[in-house]
């Protein structure tokens, strides 16, 4: 920024300038001042003064105005330049530790490339979202430049460094579920198999059922790190009102220990899933506060199993209010902050847009959460694509996808190639009930 006290440059330097607008010129000014190791700057008030700073004399200029300096038409190729003296020049290797939220724009890499700078790209605007990153920014005790505004504020951004710095890694390295990994579960209720495929077997089998699974799709995905989860269903409705009238059976946390205990020495990511009956999540979610303290274990939330008083499971597809889920969101944000635990999985079910009434009003500014839409409608494949295709609309922002395979119920179901070529986008969390 012009308006900055900075070190003045001691040696003069070139520097193409490109009008806003062009995608064409801006990219074709990028490769050349990226070949002649120069700086490249779009064309605007505050150019002058950037220029004065650097101590400019000479401008490769792709617009009209050189502001004042020795102007040389823009060429079609670096080779294409007059000589200039000192061009192309060689930047040396700069240490400096330079965050992108995705790949630079053309001026932007033009530039890093000049100072000698490799940025690491990163997706999320999380500095924790791979096994690199956080080893990066582990390492370096130096100020960090974040490139891009999915970083937020300096303060949102100190506060995403601690916590990739501090927090416990996740399966697969880095801190945030997401987009650093993909996740490969198995579904179900611990020892009752008509709940699912995880409870066909004991935890230790189950672990080898899933990975089988990972192997396949990581074979398919090779770019991508893919672990393996269970999904686990903690609470579970019921065509009983039970005790408390709720027509939800809360299965003890016992009977779900083994499963996460074994989950954690496998390497694999747990997460709770809660059919609430008549109650509310919330007041659900805390009754699992013991296991959500551990770093992998995330939450589900399962619409269709949410009544309204005087409802029973079956009759009905249950429906929740985002307002519900924004307070649950808010709650395991908070959780996760005084825990200093890595981000959690919060994922919702949905198979109907009904389900999560007012989904547009999603709250997902907490970096301590990352939303999960999971399509877990069965069927044709036809229906499933087209469930695939309405809920993908209005999707709010900085929420990721998951799809399910249903073993008995989908006609057919998909193979893992069949899943990775036929959804898309490909989906982050892909479950097996």
């Amino acid at each position: 920024s012009p308006s900055r006290t900075a070190t003045r440059t001691p040696a003069a330097s070139a520097s193409p300038s490109a009008a806003p607008g062009g995608d064409d010129k801006a990219k074709l000014a990028a490769s050349v001042a990226k070949a002649l190791g120069v700086p490249m700057f779009y064309d605007s008030p505050a150019l002058a003064a950037e220029l004065d700073r650097l101590q400019t004399r000479t401008v490769i200029s792709y617009g009209p105005d050189a502001h004042g300096r020795e102007r040389v038409e823009g060429p079609a190729s670096a080779d294409n330049l007059p000589q200039l003296p000192g061009l192309p020049r060689k930047p040396d290797a700069n240490a400096q530790l330079v965050l992108t939220d995705g790949e630079p724009e053309p001026a932007t890499a033009a530039t890093l490339a000049a100072a000698g700078v490799t940025p690491l790209v990163l997706h999320s605007g999380h500095p924790g979202e791979t096994k690199t990153s956080v080893e990066k920014v582990k390492a370096d005790t130096k100020p960090i430049v974040a490139v891009g505004t999915a970083f937020g504020s300096v303060a949102a951004f100190d506060v995403k460094l601690d916590v990739a710095r501090t927090a416990a890694e996740l399966p697969g390295g880095g801190v945030t579920p997401f987009p650093g990994r993909r996740m490969i579960a198995l579904y179900g209720h611990p020892g009752t198999a008509a709940l699912g495929m995880m409870g066909e077997q004991p935890p230790a089998q189950a672990v080898g059922r899933v990975k089988k699974y990972v192997d396949e799709y990581q074979a398919l995905l090779k770019d991508d790190t893919i672990i393996g989860a269970f999904e686990i269903i903690t609470t579970v409705a019921s065509g009983f009102p039970g005790k408390d009238g709720t027509y939800s059976f809360k299965t003890p946390q016992e009977q779900i220990l083994p499963w996460i205990e074994e989950a954690e020495r496998s390497g694999l990511y747990c997460v709770l899933d809660l059919q609430p009956g008549r109650t509310d999540f919330l007041t659900q979610a805390k009754l699992y506060a013991d296991l959500l303290k551990r770093p992998w274990v995330g939450l589900a939330l399962d619409p269709e199993w949410r009544l309204k008083p005087n409802q029973k499971h079956l009759q009905q597809i249950g429906q929740v209010g985002v307002d519900e889920i924004n307070t649950v969101g808010a709650w395991l944000a908070d959780f996760v902050k005084e825990n200093k635990l890595p981000p959690k999985v919060l994922t919702l079910h949905q198979f109907q847009s009904r389900m999560i009434v007012g989904r547009d009003r999603l709250d997902t500014s907490r970096d301590e959460i990352q939303y999960l839409v999971h399509a877990d409608g069965q069927g044709t494949q036809p229906m499933k694509q087209d469930t695939w295709g309405v809920l993908k609309k209005g999707l709010p922002a900085n929420v990721y996808l998951g799809w399910k395979n249903f073993v008995d119920e989908d006609k057919p179901m998909l193979t893992p190639k069949q899943t990775v070529d036929q959804v898309h986008p490909t989906p982050y969390f892909v479950s097996y009930q």
